[in-house]
């Protein structure tokens, strides 16, 4: 969980680095993550249960939704 325990600001900062080492350097990042703000940056989701690949899917074909948090809006 890269953001974890990070304040919302510093959340989106290691989130837009991430994304910004995929696009920009073809690195893929593999994260296991509650944080359905990463999971919107994503282009694939796996879902994992009792240590087995449980589902796969591209993030086109998953809906995220995300609020906010103490009036603070999620990017």
């Amino acid at each position: 969980e890269p953001t974890g325990n990070l304040d919302l600001k510093t959340g989106a900062e290691i989130h837009a680095i991430l994304h910004r080492l995929n696009k920009e350097r073809g690195v893929t990042v593999i994260c296991a993550t509650h944080d359905h703000r990463l999971i919107s940056l994503s282009d694939r989701i796996l879902w994992i249960r009792d240590g087995q690949v449980e589902r796969i899917a591209n993030r086109s074909d998953v809906t995220v939704e995300t609020g906010t948090i103490g009036g603070e809006e999620n990017e």
